[in-house]
């Protein structure tokens, strides 16, 4: 009886082990409207981690299929990548956190870090 019970307890840790990971790998997945000019980037899964795209935006310099965000993992229960910068044509290291409807993206060059709010749509 103990071994049955101690098998039953295994296998629900198991479960929920693998359920909260399946969830935390979707958190960061979706539709997110950046800045004031409502530009969408889709964050989507790729083989090994995630990337984002613009997918629509009403600024006539944004380019449509524009890669925004790459390389985007999760570490150590942190969500880390690179962002593109379009008005400095550089791509920086950042660090998304997902909330409930917002990703803070903080992005940090050197000793400065600053963090924007992308609201999911």
């Amino acid at each position: 009886m103990k071994k049955l019970r101690n098998l039953i307890t295994i296998l629900l840790l198991t479960f929920f082990n693998a359920a909260s990971y399946a969830q935390s790998q979707s958190d960061i997945a979706g539709e997110y409207v950046v800045g004031e000019q409502n530009t969408i980037v889709k964050i989507e899964p790729q083989e090994d981690f995630f990337s984002g795209k613009i997918t629509s935006s009403d600024n006539p310099k944004a380019k449509i299929g524009n890669l925004m965000v790459k390389d985007l993992k999760e570490k150590k229960g942190k969500w880390k990548g690179k962002i593109y910068s379009p008005k400095r044509k550089e791509w920086y290291d950042a660090e998304f956190i997902p909330k409930e409807n917002t990703l803070d993206v903080k992005i940090k060059v050197g000793f400065f870090s600053k963090t924007i709010e992308w609201e999911r749509k």
